[in-house]
Formats: structure tokens, C-alpha cells, sequence
């Protein structure tokens, strides 16, 4: 079975890319060998305008990789640990650097407890910041914010951003939290059965959706409303005395049509809802989608 089959893209200097797919699309396997933990049987990538295969130790050097399925030594503490990877990474003023850190993500009360007592949430956090003790230009970020709480993985986004944003570092990012994908990434590719079938901003994505809900509340009127509705050939439902939902086309300003014919026909809505079509919609029906 074929894990990766021609996947191709590049992420551009200081952009954060998101690779989107279900369990299984391939997302980690292709992480994998960009960090050179896997050797894929053909192809070619090209880090910092260089070959992978050939520059390893020298790429290396300037990228960092952060992911749930990553253990580290649980025999050691979490100073220990990053101690060592401070000396692997020739990390200078390692001590400071570690307790920066370690500051910043909150686990630096953490630093004498063995990594086995750890919670999930909390082996999350040291990873980053084992991510970040070498100044990454290149970050692989692979569900990077699994297992912790919502406002500890707020404080991961903020943290991420800032980092990106004051260092030009690139971040390959995966994750299954629609809302994170579609506020920290600039470009997202969808992967499916081990290709990269979409990439694009998660706008443009959206737009693929070919409908939005919209739900009206009327004040008065509500049978004349239906009856413009009916002849507009579009569908709804009651959803109580004096409110109605319908489906619309997905596309900009088609809403306002139909308002202006509720004005002109003097029926009075006081209330609207207009949900727009989410990633999330969008990485549900591309995931169903049989090709």
C-alpha cells in the first residue's frame, strides 16, 4: 500500500501551510520524511533551496519537529530531557534558553518530575518547547495541541503566531481542529488516500461549498414571505411561528436579492442569521467525497 503517492507543494519563507485529511490520508508519513525520520522510496525534497538527502545534518540544524505521537525519554525528568536536546540542538546559554521557555508554556514548575508522570497536556507542552530551543527556521507542527485544555491551546496559538510573526519561521502544520487550521494558516492542502487533492487559502476552499443557511425571524407577514419563497423556487422550513430557514447559494451578496424583495413587498423581518459555510463543512464533505 502506497502511504505518499506523488505529493508535491512548497511553502514559501515565513508562510504557516496546513495539511488537511482524515486519520490514515497520509499527513504524518509525509511529515515524516520531510524531517528525515523516514526514507521515501523515490523523489526528491528540497529544504532552504538545498537536497534533503544530500545536507541532512546541515538542514537540520535549522528546523524542529513537535508532534503528539513524539515521546520523549520518560525515565528522565523534563530538565533532563531538554538538557539534552539543548546539547544535541549546540544550543547556546542552553540554562536560559530552558527557562525561557519553559516560562512561556507554563511547565517550568514541571522541570524535576519524570516525564512518565506527566499528563498528555503536559508532555504536549514540553515537546514545544523542545521544538523551539534551537531558533527553528522550519517548524513541523503535527497535532501539535492534542491533549491540551482550551485555554492552554489559546496560549500554543498566541505563542505560535508571535513566533512566526517576529522570526519569518516557516511552520508546516497539521491539526483536526477546523478553527485552528483556518486562523493560523495562510495556505491549506487537503490530502486524500496519500495525494494532495486541493491546496488553497481556507476562503477559497469555503467558497467550494454551494450552499448557506440563512434564518429569518419575521415580525409580521410570515405567509407572504412564504409565498415570495415559492416563487423564487426556493425551499424552507417553519421553524416557529414567525421564523423560517432556507438554503442559498453559497456566492457574495446573494442574499440581498431576495431582502429586496421582502422590502418591496413590505414584509417586516426583525431579525436575520446568515451562517456561512465552515472549513470544518468543507473537510467533511471533501472526506465523504468518493472519487
Amino acid at each position: 500500500m502506497t502511504a505518499v503517492d506523488r505529493v508535491s507543494f512548497n511553502i514559501k519563507k515565513g508562510e504557516i501551510f496546513g495539511l488537511l485529511g482524515v486519520n490514515g490520508a497520509g499527513k504524518s508519513t509525509t511529515i515524516n520524511i520531510l524531517s528525515g525520520l523516514i526514507i521515501p522510496d523515490s523523489g526528491e525534497v528540497e529544504i532552504f533551496n538545498k537536497n534533503f538527502f544530500k545536507n541532512q545534518e546541515e538542514i537540520k540544524s535549522k528546523f524542529n519537529l513537535a508532534t503528539a505521537y513524539y515521546t520523549l525519554s520518560t525515565n528522565l525528568t523534563v530538565r533532563q530531557n531538554l538538557k539534552v536536546y539543548a546539547k544535541l540542538y549546540g544550543v547556546k546559554n542552553a540554562e536560559e534558553k530552558i527557562e525561557a521557555l519553559t516560562k512561556k508554556f507554563m511547565v517550568n514548575q514541571l522541570f524535576d518530575i519524570q516525564v512518565r508522570a506527566l499528563s498528555s497536556g503536559e508532555k504536549t507542552k514540553v515537546v514545544l518547547v523542545k521544538a523551539l530551543l534551537n531558533d527553528p527556521k522550519l517548524l513541523f507542527l503535527d497535532e501539535c495541541t492534542v491533549g491540551l485544555d482550551p485555554d492552554m491551546a489559546e496560549v500554543t496559538r498566541e505563542l505560535l503566531e508571535e513566533y512566526n510573526r517576529e522570526t519569518g519561521c516557516s511552520i508546516l502544520f497539521t491539526s483536526h481542529y477546523m478553527q485552528e487550521v483556518e486562523r493560523l494558516c495562510d495556505r491549506i492542502a487537503f490530502m486524500d488516500r496519500g495525494r494532495i487533492v486541493k491546496i488553497g487559502q481556507a476562503s477559497s476552499l469555503i467558497k467550494e461549498l454551494e450552499m448557506q443557511e440563512v434564518k429569518l425571524h419575521f415580525s409580521r407577514d410570515l405567509k407572504q414571505a412564504q409565498r415570495i419563497l415559492k416563487r423564487e423556487g426556493i425551499e424552507f422550513k417553519q421553524e416557529s411561528a414567525q421564523a423560517l430557514s432556507f438554503q442559498i447559494k453559497n456566492r457574495k451578496n446573494t442574499i440581498y436579492p431576495l431582502l429586496e424583495k421582502f422590502v418591496k413587498a413590505r414584509v417586516v423581518f426583525d431579525d436575520l442569521h446568515l451562517n456561512k459555510p465552515t472549513l470544518e463543512e468543507y473537510f467533511i464533505k471533501r472526506s465523504r467525497r468518493k472519487e
